[in-house]
């Protein structure tokens, strides 16, 4: 496992580390991004499943880059089936699955703070309504 190659004493100890969840601090640029990266790809070279995986990111960048990571680790097809990205993007791929539990199409759309103030002022618009009282 060449990548291992890549980290120090401290990283590599945390990389290898399989038993269980593993809690990374450090100060930027120390390595954290690489240190996920690898313990993913481990993970997957030591047969988790990567349906069992769950890395959460804060940004849609920082999923997409730690995905390409570890897909030149381990392969674009087992990096495929982790469940990676941000808080938003994953909770919003678990309700789409378990919509129709809920009572819900799996179409639905999901608005942020302007887009919910945009469609009110246009349905009291539509109403003949004026913003000003609402």
């Amino acid at each position: 496992m060449k990548y291992l190659q890549e980290l120090n004493a401290v990283q590599r100890e945390a990389v290898e580390y399989i038993n269980g969840p593993s809690l990374v601090i450090a100060g930027a640029g120390s390595g954290k991004t690489r240190v996920l990266t690898y313990r993913i790809a481990h993970l997957l070279n030591q047969g988790v499943y990567p349906f069992t995986i769950l890395a959460l990111t804060f940004t849609n960048k920082a999923a997409r880059e730690m995905k390409e990571r570890i897909a030149s680790v381990v392969g674009h097809e087992q990096a495929f089936g982790l469940w990676m990205g941000t808080f938003h993007s994953i909770f919003a791929r678990i309700l789409r699955y378990e919509a129709d539990q809920l009572g819900f199409d799996s179409n639905f759309t999901i608005y942020d703070a302007q887009d919910s103030k945009n469609l009110i002022r246009n349905i009291i618009k539509e109403m003949g309504l004026s913003d000003k009282d609402y």
